[in-house]
């Protein structure tokens, strides 16, 4: 179940629940996020996120139009594991139900998912979704922004990927209710991430950082490789 806490004048508020969006991020940006902390958006990326907003959307309605038993924006709640959110899609087919997670990157970023497989962010979302509403399959599509080529990845429901996740949650809610934040999780990332003045104190000694330990090292460690297989085919 959440857990409360006392606020003014003796009421308890319930603890933000976590976003499913961050399920396979950096732990430390996590707990800023359910604590309420602010994020520094630069113009680039709020001009990115319109983009993709409306990608999204289009995406939603091409699948309403092509299958007639299609749901959008489908609300996720697990108060056992404190998670609230929507799957973007869950179709049924005739093997059965599917959720599908709907992502837009960079030319750059599609490149190297093309290259090296999903995101983990993106691999560990579609889990958490498949875990949480106990359908057994599903679909990670990646449209290439602002208008490029696409990747579909489909997979199903991995215990290794359960456990990791369910570790992980556990820690930001830890975390939570003490209301303090984790060691910092150093990597390339930090250079674009939109909190990282809560990390460091310039942007000399995050660039450091970031040079000596370039590569993401979460605890426990990601469980790839991740088990899918890519298809032409959102519905596969």
């Amino acid at each position: 179940m959440p857990v409360e806490k006392a606020g003014r004048g003796g009421k308890k508020a319930k603890e933000r629940a976590f976003p499913p969006s961050l399920a396979g991020g950096c732990l430390r940006y996590a707990v800023m996020d359910v604590l309420g902390f602010g994020r520094l958006i630069d113009k680039e990326s709020m001009a990115a996120m319109r983009a993709g907003t409306a990608l999204h959307k289009e995406f939603q309605q091409q699948l309403r139009q092509d299958y007639a038993m299609c749901s959008v924006e489908v609300p996720l709640r697990d108060n056992a594991w404190g998670v609230s959110g929507r799957m973007d899609a869950l179709v049924e087919t005739q093997a059965g139900p599917l959720v599908i997670e709907y992502k837009t990157v960079r030319p750059e970023r599609f490149q190297a998912i093309r290259e090296n497989g999903p995101l983990v962010g993106h691999w560990a979302q579609l889990q958490l979704y498949l875990v949480l509403s106990s359908v057994s399959k599903g679909a990670l599509v990646v449209d290439e922004r602002p208008r490029g080529d696409r990747l579909i990845y489909h997979g199903q429901q991995d215990p290794v990927w359960s456990t990791w996740l369910q570790s992980r949650i556990a820690a930001v809610k830890q975390y939570q209710v003490q209301r303090k934040l984790p060691p910092r999780e150093v990597s390339l990332a930090c250079l674009s991430c939109d909190r990282w003045r809560r990390c460091f104190a310039s942007e000399e000694e995050r660039d450091r950082q970031v040079r000596e330990h370039p590569v993401w090292d979460p605890n426990p460690p990601v469980p790839l490789p991740a088990r899918y297989h890519t298809s032409g085919d959102v519905v596969s």
